[in-house]
């Protein structure tokens, strides 16, 4: 989403998501940040960060669903 769509999904400005939010992804010149980047930035202040186990958990299921994605459109 965009830095202003991801600014208000956190109901914060724009200048603190730049200066304290998760590091955003970049397409060309656009700056976009991914919902659960923002989702575990927000919960790492609240002192939710994941487990060691969560994190990989995670990576596998991100993965998992890339490499779906990919079959479907070859």
């Amino acid at each position: 989403m965009s830095e202003r769509e991801a600014a208000r999904y956190l109901s914060i400005g724009t200048t603190t998501l730049r200066s304290q939010g998760p590091a955003p992804k970049r397409l060309g010149r656009r700056v976009l940040y991914d919902l659960r980047d923002l989702d575990r930035w927000a919960d790492s202040l609240s002192g939710q960060p994941l487990t060691e186990p969560a994190q990989e958990a995670e990576a596998a299921e991100v993965e998992r669903r890339f490499l779906e994605e990919l079959a479907q459109r070859a």
